[in-house]
């Protein structure tokens, strides 16, 4: 008679400081690579774009020209014409596109990195070494954090080789594709920190993507209709959105607003998360 064994999902096996972190990054790689090589083929796409745009300048500002002044600012068409570089990537992709592809990565793995784990029975497993819950916390969104840079880091170096060629780096200062890359990361930070913070206080994976990507709807909302609504702009500064499209971001560099108060906040979240953590009863 045969007896089958079950496979036992992956768990980290912490022995040094940086284990758990090295783990989530190597078993990752793929991943990494992916979402990179998706990132690179959208900034290709979209340099490869811009000259039509370009040829077709008048036709579009007098289109943009035409919308409600709320659509305009919500995608970054307020300020500069659509046919220039400044207009054309903050509109078409810093004010859009690029922050919610990243959003879906990080999301995922905020909500995963403990409800996801708790939910699966990893969790339990990897506590049952000799490592803290704030330990395994604090270097799973580190992790996170860096697995996000990386592929900011690689999508914007393309986009700022694949310029020149086209004239999509015409006017803009040389740190510009660059600063918009940091703060596109900011942003997307603070609401991973936030979907983090509610996936270690609740355990529910669910919930924490819920949360995180509601409050990326409700800012977007806000920041999309302050301009015809009394009350909303009131509220505006309270949205990240706000925060990176108050200025166009590929002519600031990163500041207070743009990217110091999200990342700041970002820590204050994680640090909420942790603590919960510390605190509950896990569900195993």
């Amino acid at each position: 008679m045969s007896t089958q064994i079950a496979a036992q999902p992956t768990v980290e096996v912490p022995r040094t400081a940086g284990r758990i972190l090295s783990r989530m990054i190597s078993d990752r790689r793929r991943s990494i690579a992916g979402w990179s090589i998706g990132t690179v083929l959208l900034m290709a796409l979209m340099v490869g774009a811009y000259p039509s745009i370009r040829e077709t300048g008048d036709a579009m500002d007098e289109y943009v020209q035409s919308l409600p002044e709320g659509m305009r600012e919500a995608f970054g068409l307020a300020g500069d014409s659509i046919a220039s570089p400044a207009g054309y990537l903050t509109s078409q992709l810093y004010s859009n596109m690029y922050p919610i592809v990243l959003l879906i990565l990080g999301l995922g793995m905020a909500a995963w990195s403990i409800a996801g784990t708790e939910s699966d029975g990893t969790l339990e497993m990897t506590l049952g070494n000799p490592v803290s819950r704030t330990r395994v916390a604090v270097e799973r969104f580190v992790g996170l954090a860096l697995i996000v840079a990386f592929v900011t880091a690689v999508s914007t170096a393309a986009l700022a080789l694949l310029s020149p060629p086209t004239g999509l780096d015409e006017g803009l200062p040389w740190w510009g594709i660059w600063s918009a890359g940091l703060q596109s990361f900011a942003f997307v930070m603070v609401l991973c920190g936030l979907a983090f913070a509610v996936g270690a206080a609740t355990g529910s994976r669910g919930l924490a993507i819920t949360v995180g990507s509601a409050a990326a709807v409700v800012g977007f909302l806000i920041q999309a209709l302050a301009p015809i609504a009394d009350f909303m702009e009131d509220i505006r500064i309270a949205s990240p959105w706000y925060w990176l499209l108050r200025d166009n971001p590929v002519r600031v560099e990163p500041n207070l607003l743009n990217f110091w108060l999200p990342m700041g906040l970002c820590a204050v979240f994680v640090a909420i998360g942790v603590l919960a953590l510390s605190r509950r009863d896990l569900k195993f």
